[in-house]
């Protein structure tokens, strides 16, 4: 499978061919998905609120927020390949040199989203960790325009349908 960053390369090319995301459709669709995950990581965090005490409380509202932002983007990314803010924007994730109905394995899924979606999920964090990871995929985007989470997961953000 080939992959083209624009339309009229996939016109040239006479094949089926997967067009690469912009910057601007990932970017929006982070937003969405940030918002989204942190209504999640609210729900974690009452959960681990009301089943702890004082002491316990410390620990456990970190790990409440990093749940709930890891129960939205895991099985969403591993099932379909997609999240509600990847969907809007027509985005899907696909293994990467795949005919692109693969969504990625449990493993790469979640190298994949593991850290942003336990840090996006933190009130305040998440501002920080979203301007570090949109200058990352600013300055870093090689030729499939993959940020490191991408190569590491061996996946890349395709428009769907193409």
């Amino acid at each position: 499978m080939a992959y083209a960053r624009d339309t009229a390369a996939v016109a040239a090319t006479g094949g089926p061919v997967l067009v690469l995301a912009s910057n601007g459709r990932r970017i929006a669709a982070r937003l969405v998905d940030t918002m989204i995950a942190s209504i999640f990581a609210c729900l974690g965090f009452m959960a681990a609120a009301a089943a702890s005490d004082g002491a316990a409380l410390v620990i456990l509202v970190p790990v409440g927020f990093a749940a709930g932002g890891l129960l939205y983007f895991l099985p969403l990314v591993h099932w379909w390949g997609t999240t509600v803010g990847k969907r809007l924007f027509g985005l899907r994730v696909v293994r990467l040199w795949s005919d692109g109905t693969l969504p990625p394995s449990w493993r790469d899924t979640f190298i994949r989203e593991f850290d942003r979606a336990a840090f996006m999920s933190f009130p305040g964090l998440n501002l920080l960790v979203g301007a570090i990871l949109l200058a990352q995929m600013l300055k870093d985007r090689g030729t499939y325009h993959q940020s490191k989470y991408d190569r590491a997961a061996r996946t890349v953000v395709v428009r769907w349908p193409a």
